[in-house]
C-alpha cells in the first residue's frame, strides 16, 4: 500500500428505501391517458414473491423515422439486463398501486424495444439506460413532464454550478445545482427486484450535492436546465443513482447517442455548452489518469472534478467517501500539483424503489 500511495505525491496527511420512500402525489397519481411523464411506472415483470419494484417513466423520445418512446433507465424499463422486447411498461408503477404490487387501476402505456447492456464485470458504463415504444394515445405526444411541461429539444453540457430541477415518482419537482463533473463512481444495487446485488463501475457521469434533489423511486428522471423566464427547459442527463447525501446522473448526450434518440420538444435552439476552462480541463486529465487507482483507495466510492470548498473558486479533484470513518489522513492531498478535498456522500446505489407485497 505505500507503494501504491506513493504514486500520488502524498502530502501531510442509494439510497434504497425499500418501501419505506412515499411518492410524491401528483407523480404517483393514476392518470387517464395520454399520460404526461415524470411518472411512476413499472416494467410489468418488476415483481417476485418477495418484491415488487418502481422507477420514474421519465421522457419522450423519438427516432429518425419519427417513432415515440419512453426514455427511462435500463434497471427500470429492462431489468438491469433482464428485460426481453415486447415486454409491456405500465403507469403507474408496482408501488403505488392498491393493494401494493398489484396491478388495480393500472394502463399499460408502452412495450421495451431496446437498453444499453450494463457491464457487471469490472469495465466501464457510461448510461444506465433504456427506450420504450409508445402504445397508440398512451402517452402524450408533446412529451409533456409533470410540475415542468414540454421541453425544448436542445440539450445542455453538464457544468459545475449550473441550475437544474427534475420532476420525478418520489420527490416530484425539485431544483439543485451540479457540484461535480467527471465523475467515476461505484453504483450497486442492480439485479433482481428487491434484492440486487450487482455492481457497477460508471465514468464520464455528474453529481447533484444535495439531500433533497432525489429518493428512491426517481430512477429515471430527466434532469434538465432551470430555464429563464419565458424560455423553456433544455436537457443536461438522466437520474439512475444516488445516496442520502447526493445524486449521479448520465449526461444526456451520451444517452441520446447511445439509444439513436432525441428529444420531442420545442424546436431545438443551439445546444447550451459551458465554455472551455482550461483549468478545468488538466484537473480533469490528471484525475483520469489515475482512475482506477482512486476509487480503489480505502473508503472511497467514487471521485470527480469539482470547485474547492474554500470558496476559492479553483478546481480541484474531489473524493467521495462512503462515511465519515474513512481514515483521510491516508488519501492524497495533492496529486501532480492538483489539490484533492473530500466529501461524505455515503455509498452510491440505484434509486429505485421496491416494496413487499400486501399481506393479508
Amino acid at each position: 500500500m505505500t507503494k501504491y500511495l506513493g504514486r500520488f505525491a502524498v502530502s501531510g496527511l442509494m439510497l434504497l428505501l425499500w418501501g419505506a420512500t412515499v411518492g410524491f402525489a401528483g407523480n404517483t397519481a393514476q392518470q387517464k391517458p395520454p399520460i404526461k411523464l415524470g411518472t411512476s411506472g413499472s416494467n410489468v415483470n418488476d415483481i417476485n414473491s418477495g418484491f415488487c419494484c418502481t422507477g420514474t417513466l421519465g421522457s419522450l423520445v423519438k427516432d429518425a423515422s419519427g417513432n415515440l418512446y419512453i426514455l427511462s433507465n435500463n434497471h427500470v424499463l429492462a431489468l438491469s439486463n433482464g428485460g426481453k422486447a415486447g415486454q409491456v411498461i405500465m403507469q403507474r408503477g408496482y408501488v403505488d398501486t392498491v393493494p401494493v404490487c398489484s396491478k388495480n387501476g393500472t394502463i399499460d402505456v408502452a412495450n421495451l424495444s431496446r437498453f444499453v447492456t450494463l457491464n457487471f464485470s469490472g469495465g466501464n458504463n457510461t448510461v444506465d439506460a433504456a427506450i420504450a415504444k409508445v402504445i397508440s394515445g398512451r402517452v402524450s405526444t408533446n412529451g409533456a413532464i409533470l410540475g415542468i411541461g414540454t421541453l425544448n429539444a436542445a440539450t445542455a453540457n453538464p457544468a459545475l454550478g449550473l441550475k437544474v430541477e427534475k420532476s420525478g415518482r418520489t420527490t416530484g419537482k425539485t431544483a439543485g445545482t451540479i457540484a461535480a463533473i467527471d465523475v467515476t463512481a461505484t453504483v450497486s444495487g442492480y439485479g433482481a427486484c428487491g434484492t440486487g446485488t450487482n455492481t457497477a463501475k460508471f465514468v464520464k457521469q455528474f453529481q447533484i450535492d444535495s439531500k433533497t434533489f432525489s429518493g428512491a423511486g426517481d430512477s429515471g428522471s430527466l434532469i434538465v436546465t432551470q430555464p429563464a423566464a419565458g424560455k423553456k427547459h433544455k436537457t443536461v442527463g438522466l437520474l439512475f443513482a444516488g445516496s442520502s447525501t447526493s445524486t449521479i446522473a448520465n449526461p444526456i448526450s451520451s444517452v441520446l447517442t447511445a439509444l439513436h434518440v432525441s428529444f420531442v420538444g420545442a424546436a431545438a435552439e443551439a445546444p447550451m455548452e459551458a465554455p472551455e476552462d482550461p483549468e478545468i480541463e488538466r484537473v480533469s486529465e490528471v484525475k483520469d489518469r489515475y482512475d482506477d487507482d482512486l476509487l480503489h483507495l480505502p473508503g472511497v466510492v467514487g471521485h470527480g472534478v469539482s470547485l474547492s470548498q474554500d470558496g476559492s473558486g479553483r478546481p480541484v479533484i474531489v473524493l467521495f467517501l462512503k462515511d465519515n470513518n474513512v481514515p483521510v489522513e491516508n488519501l492524497p492531498t495533492t496529486i501532480e500539483g492538483v489539490s484533492v478535498e473530500t466529501r461524505i456522500t455515503g455509498e452510491f446505489r440505484t434509486t429505485i424503489n421496491c416494496s413487499h407485497p400486501a399481506r393479508e
